[in-house]
């Protein structure tokens, strides 16, 4: 019996042996994990049987386990190289996708299908993610790492260039050529690319047509560019010109150019004239309705002197500025009236006189109070024509005269007569402009308490005026108390209104003094505008008039608009398409788009972009070859125009072609990432992790791989780096966990333990043939 018990202990030291040495034959297997025997002793007996003088029966096999310790890290220059540190194990697929396998062995290659694969084919698993790089763990597929992007590529939309076109750059006239160099200045190239990312060179060429000037308004320099996709020339697109911060603007009949933001901007629809707004530079002085007389002939006019002015009166009726009703005015001719001049003064006097007196109508319930006074007329005499005319006070096409029931000397004197002595005022054309402006005096704060009754004393009383060339003085009686100061501002008013120029006999109106109550100033404003109106007053410190300055009104300018023409033809607007076609015109317009001239870039004189301020689109360009089409805009808002030689400040496009792959990223957490040439970066999935209850109980396949079994329990697929499992070091393995120290230990046990219980055979033997050897 006993030699039975030995050859068990011989067929476990041989097992013992054969474990250690898998495990050393293993120390260079990455991801290998050191097998252990597991040895049980054998003992049987039966219910009748004495135990304690039973003996066991030798030792058994009962299993080999391993032993899942963390082995040492290995760093790798294979970014598909992963380790894992912690607990898990990488989830794999069978080539056929029907078995899964789980391992630790992280050396991993791309097969033909780009799908991650280890040394088997069979292919790692990872969870599809979201734009966050949130994994959904319900849907693993095998790992694929595409060479290239599919269906990334981005089709050229905008293009930004920012250049620096030299100052002193020659002005080129000829017509631009692409194939003369002489016809342009500089040129820029650069890629663009289609939907499909096929690319196309595109060339941008620029000539100089204008240097700044002071006859300009503002000077500016100007050049033109040429767009070019390949060979064939892209046209620039119509483009509404915009203010500094990209907000459209629009222009009335007077040229007044403004943004979209200003509340007096109503944009126009339909179709609608065409303005440029390089072609605004008609600019033009406002002017007053005038009512011209007939030219008076040699009878009445020789030699430089009237023939007829020498005694008598003369009247006519006049109505100014859409007066309720015409005005009487009659003057009696003097000495010095043979001289046109003079007598143009003097009826212009006596106009003014007359209509400047005129008392306000009163308000009643139903309508406001109307202001019948009118100030500011002029009359003139052209020596050249022999024509009196009669000028309203007020300027632009609001302004209106009418002049009637003339008598035989008006007619014959000054020659009113005819259809030019009525002027209406204009509501739709620009033909006079826009209304001029009063001189306005302000004086400074005071420093009297204004919220009291205000008294004149001997020290404030005085006041020195000057309205339109004539000075007086006005002085308030004293002492006296006024309610407020606004009465007191009544008072002065009065007192001005009403002098009389000694010299000429005009008489002052017009003025208005008023209070701004806020600033604590007197404000005084001429009845007459224009360059020709003039206002100084001149009082004590207690009114804030101690350092007045004499103050002049102003003549407005305004822009006559020209249409925009081409080729001869006037040109149109319909719904952003520039058209020769008027049907449609609105005839209510009153704001107009005003547009640049198109692919103009222009400078001012310190160098910075005056247009476009926004991109500059082209029109869509068509692909040689029916390969489709591009409609891009290039953005110039960072080129500039120094004295400095030409550069490319910055360039760049948004199109993108197909993406290479240029590097891989895996994070500890198992994310992957793929940067390509086209600068995409791809999250293609994130690798996660089995664990299971029992590791010691999978099922050894080979090549460091395991099944699932009933003992190991179900794999838990988990992410790198929660609860459970461990992190991912990318490029790097997973050494064995074999100490080599303690497998040759376990060799030399292995080895003793062989010959032990050969030795006890060897006795068993022994005494067997002592015992046969008895007989003899």
């Amino acid at each position: 019996m006993s030699f039975y018990t030995s050859l068990t202990g011989l067929n476990s030291a041989t097992a013992q042996l054969a474990v250690t040495s898998n495990n050393i034959a293993n120390v260079g297997t990455s991801g290998f994990k050191r097998s252990r025997a597991d040895f049980g002793d054998i003992f049987s007996t039966s219910p009748l049987q004495k135990s304690s003088s039973n003996i066991g029966q030798g030792v058994s096999l009962k299993q080999v386990s391993q032993e899942f310790s963390q082995g040492n890290i290995s760093t790798s220059g294979n970014s598909l190289d992963l380790a894992i540190t912690g607990d898990g194990f990488f989830p794999l697929k069978t080539p056929d996708g029907l078995q899964d396998i789980y391992t630790r062995n992280g050396s991993f290659t791309l097969n033909d299908q780009n799908n991650v694969v280890n040394s088997t084919g069979q292919r790692l698993m990872a969870a599809s993610v979201d734009s966050s790089g949130k994994a959904d763990l319900t849907d693993l597929n095998a790992l694929t790492i595409p060479p290239k992007t599919s269906g990334e590529a981005v089709e050229t939309t905008k293009i930004q260039l920012g250049l620096n076109l030299p100052a002193d750059s020659a002005v080129i006239t000829a017509d631009f050529d692409r194939s003369n160099p002489s016809t342009y200045n500089k040129s820029t190239a650069l890629t663009v690319y289609d939907s499909g990312g096929n690319g196309y060179l595109a060339t941008v060429y620029y000539a100089k047509t204008q240097n700044a000037s002071q006859d300009q308004t503002p000077p500016s320099s100007k050049w033109q560019t040429y767009f070019f996709v390949g060979d064939t020339q892209v046209k620039p697109a119509l483009q509404q010109a915009t203010d500094k911060v990209g907000g459209a603007l629009f222009v009335n009949k007077y040229g007044d150019v403004l943004p979209k933001s200003d509340p007096r901007v109503v944009p126009s629809s339909g179709t609608t004239e065409m303005y440029s707004l390089d072609q605004l530079t008609d600019i033009r002085r406002s002017s007053p309705a005038s009512a011209i007389g007939s030219a008076l002939t040699s009878a009445g006019f020789a030699n430089g002197a009237l023939v007829n002015a020498v005694s008598g009166t003369l009247s006519f009726d006049i109505k100014v500025d859409a007066a309720a009703t015409a005005q009487t005015i009659t003057y009696t001719m003097k000495a010095g009236d043979q001289d046109p001049e003079v007598l143009a003064r003097n009826v212009e006097i006596a106009i003014n006189n007359a209509l400047g007196s005129l008392a306000e109508t009163p308000a009643t319930a139903n309508t406001p109070a109307i202001k019948n006074a009118r100030f500011g007329i002029s009359v003139a005499f052209d020596p050249d024509t022999a024509r009196f005319s009669i000028a309203s006070g007020t300027t632009g096409d609001g302004s209106s005269i009418e002049v009637t029931t003339t008598d035989a000397n008006a007619i014959r004197v000054m020659g009113l007569t005819g259809a030019g002595l009525k002027v209406d005022a204009s509501t739709n054309e620009a033909l006079r402009g826009k209304p001029s402006e009063p001189a306005v005096l302000r004086g400074e704060s005071m420093t009297i308490n204004t919220t009291k009754s205000i008294s004149t004393t001997s020290a404030n009383k005085d006041f020195f005026v000057s309205v339109d060339g004539y000075a007086f003085k006005v002085e308030l009686s004293f002492p006296t108390t006024y309610t407020n100061i606004d009465s007191f501002a009544k008072a002065l008013q009065d007192n001005i209104n009403g002098k009389v120029d000694p010299s000429t006999g005009r008489i002052v109106s017009g003025v208005t003094v008023n209070f701004d109550a806020k600033l604590k100033q007197f404000v005084f404003t001429t009845g007459t505008t224009g360059e020709n109106s003039a206002i100084q007053v001149t009082g004590s410190a207690d009114w804030g008039l101690a350092n007045t300055e004499m103050q002049f009104g102003s003549t407005s300018e305004w822009k006559k608009l020209t249409q925009f023409t081409e080729n001869g033809a006037l040109q149109f607007v319909k719904n952003g398409i520039q058209t020769e076609d008027a049907s449609g015109l609105s005839t209510q317009t009153e704001w107009w788009p005003v547009y640049l001239d198109r692919g103009e870039l222009s400078f001012d004189l310190t160098g910075k972009p005056i247009s476009p301020l926004t991109d500059m689109p082209f029109e869509t360009a068509f692909l040689a070859g029916g390969k489709g089409a591009l409609t891009m805009s290039i953005d110039f808002t960072k080129s500039t125009q120094y004295s400095s030689a030409f550069a490319v400040l910055s360039q760049s496009q948004d199109g993108a072609p197909e993406g290479e792959l240029m590097g891989l990223n895996i994070g500890v957490d198992g994310l992957v990432n793929a940067t390509y040439s086209n600068g995409s970066q791809v999250s293609l999935g994130k690798i996660v992790l089995a664990n299971f209850s029992s590791p010691s109980g999978l099922r050894q396949v080979g090549d460091a791989s395991y099944l699932s079994s009933a003992t190991s329990g179900v794999a838990k697929i988990g992410e790198a780096g929660s609860a459970g499992f461990g992190s991912i070091r990318a490029g790097a393995t997973e050494r064995a966990n074999v100490d080599l120290t303690q497998e040759l230990v376990d060799l030399i046990t292995a080895q003793r333990n062989f010959q032990a219980n050969a030795k006890a055979i060897e006795t068993s033997s022994t005494m067997t043939s002592a015992i046969i050897n008895i007989r003899s």
